[in-house]
């Protein structure tokens, strides 16, 4: 979000960070960016895909190697959050073991401060994607915002 607001100074962006379903006409909202293992949607959405995230799941751990066998890994966490910083802190902190997107771990992992178990699995992908009411009559600040995100979105 920095560069989106670097480049259209003007432009005043609210977000809103949740781990629910929201209903974008009801709740008056302009776009939503998900990441969900399945394309599915109501039929008077728009979307568009950026790119593919690693999912998190609470209580079963779908994980995948590169020759494609999976395995589902039940457990009991001790603590879940839909802020994977929270996580990456607590894991930092010997608070357990997490899966995290590599994005949010990649430095921790470089400096040391956590260990990548299971090297030869990942989590199942997900695609991550914005959802938005029409492409036409959008406010052109959501444009910019969601052309923004589909050039800078890391492939």
């Amino acid at each position: 979000m920095p560069g989106f607001l670097a480049r259209y100074p003007r432009v005043r962006l609210q977000l809103i960070a949740t781990d629910h379903p929201v209903d974008l006409i009801a709740e008056r909202i302009d776009l939503a960016l998900r990441v969900r293992v399945a394309l599915t949607s109501d039929a008077a959405l728009t979307m568009r895909s950026l790119g593919t995230s690693d999912d998190i799941g609470e209580i079963e751990w779908h994980l995948e190697r590169a020759d494609g066998v999976t395995h589902r890994l039940r457990h009991q966490p001790r603590m879940t959050c839909s802020d994977f910083t929270a996580v990456r802190a607590a894991a930092i902190q010997d608070r357990g073991v997490a899966m995290l997107p590599d994005h949010v771990c990649s430095e921790a992992l470089r400096q040391g401060l956590l260990v990548h178990l299971l090297p030869e699995w990942r989590a199942q992908m997900g695609i991550v994607h914005l959802v938005f009411t029409t492409r036409r009559g959008l406010p052109s600040a959501v444009r910019a915002l969601i052309d923004h995100l589909a050039a800078t979105f890391p492939k």
